[in-house]
């Protein structure tokens, strides 16, 4: 049987041939408890998960400048209301740069009547205890207060941030809303080759947990 730590050592390896994949989702769940995941310049960590839709029925892509999330948040499954996510993302000194600003949107959004859409996200600066908010709704068409995108400006540049974010869909009896999406981009934008090691870096990811469960 091949040894924990030498197993663990050959994952390394293998992740270091990774050149030209294309990256994969991930449910939040794997994420929660498990190490830091580098991507695009930057490393994503400390993940977290409340309200009401379980972990496992989000997934989680890493883009070349952020994360999509990815579930079927609606007001008619019992348990699929809502998400509280948070993660923190830093910049990874020997690849990426300060980051300037981060933005926010969603999509796939469906509002039947009386109902709405909503993400909204506080992001602390962790080196300076700055907070900024972004804020993207929906509460369908003609609605005067539709906002699909929102971004903000980071003074000074960030280096590592805390991300609390919050997606909800709300309906009164007879109403419909539901989201399919959200996305986070940080600029600026790493260059594409940073994101050749993460397909087997999730791969190794998936297999550390298999091996230290046995």
């Amino acid at each position: 049987m091949l040894h924990k730590k030498h197993a663990l050592g050959l994952v390394g390896a293998v992740i270091m041939l990774a050149a030209g994949s294309q990256a994969k989702a991930v449910t939040l769940e794997s994420l929660i408890g498990a190490g830091p995941i580098s991507s695009g310049g930057l490393i994503y960590s400390n993940f977290t998960d409340g309200g009401s839709l379980p972990a496992s029925d989000v997934n989680v892509t890493f883009t070349p400048d952020g994360l999509e999330f990815t579930a079927n948040w609606n007001t008619i499954t019992p348990g699929h209301a809502l998400s509280v996510i948070s993660y923190t993302v830093s910049v990874d000194p020997s690849v990426g740069e300060p980051l300037s600003g981060a933005g926010l949107l969603f999509a796939g959004q469906v509002v039947v009547q009386d109902a709405s859409a909503s993400v909204g996200e506080t992001l602390t600066d962790l080196s300076t205890g700055q907070t900024y908010q972004m804020q993207v709704f929906y509460d369908g068409t003609g609605g005067s207060t539709n906002n699909l995108s929102d971004s903000v400006t980071f003074n000074p540049e960030a280096t590592s941030l805390r991300i609390v974010k919050s997606i909800d869909v709300q309906a009164t009896a007879g109403a419909f809303a539901s989201v399919n999406f959200a996305d986070n981009t940080f600029a600026p934008i790493p260059e594409p080759m940073s994101l050749a090691l993460l397909p087997l870096a999730l791969a190794g990811l998936g297999l550390r947990k298999k091996l230290w469960a046995h």
